[in-house]
């Protein structure tokens, strides 16, 4: 019977450590996305003094990417684009497991207006390995205004 409780312990004591480093592995490959996400804007020189960027969901398979970002009025098409290269690359890199990815753009010079879209990573992936022209994916992701 002791050898039974001692056995028992060392198991529980086994699961806890590998529930720790599993919580500590995630968190670790979420920084590491967003770092590269704001590499990848920094490459495109866009300002990340307003960036937003947050990771929803359960599981690994099942995540949604929020990114938004500061823009002028003329150049909001560019803004959206960039963001969402940004991130198809940093999914590449990284492999986080992105299902949907929201990107918004701010308008500080019409009064905080937002321009918000959304699309999912199968489509990014297109467009990434250059399947899919970006002028085209700009027409099939989805706007919300």
């Amino acid at each position: 019977m002791i050898r039974s409780n001692r056995y028992r312990r060392i198991l529980l004591l086994s699961l806890a450590v590998a529930l720790c480093l599993s919580f500590v592995t995630m968190a670790r490959a979420n920084i590491n996305f967003f770092v590269n996400v704001m590499r990848n804007l920094q490459h495109y020189r866009v300002s990340g003094e307003l960036v937003s960027m947050d990771l929803e969901g359960k599981g690994t398979g099942n995540l949604t990417f929020n990114l938004t970002l500061p823009s002028r009025r003329t150049n909001t098409d560019e803004v959206i684009m960039y963001g969402y290269l940004s991130t198809g690359y940093a999914i590449k890199r990284t492999g986080l497991k992105v299902r949907t990815i929201n990107v918004s753009a701010i308008i500080p010079s019409a009064g905080d207006q937002m321009i918000c879209t959304t699309t999912n990573a199968d489509l990014l992936a297109r467009v990434i390995s250059e399947e899919i022209d970006p002028h085209r994916f700009l027409g099939e992701i989805e706007w919300i205004k």
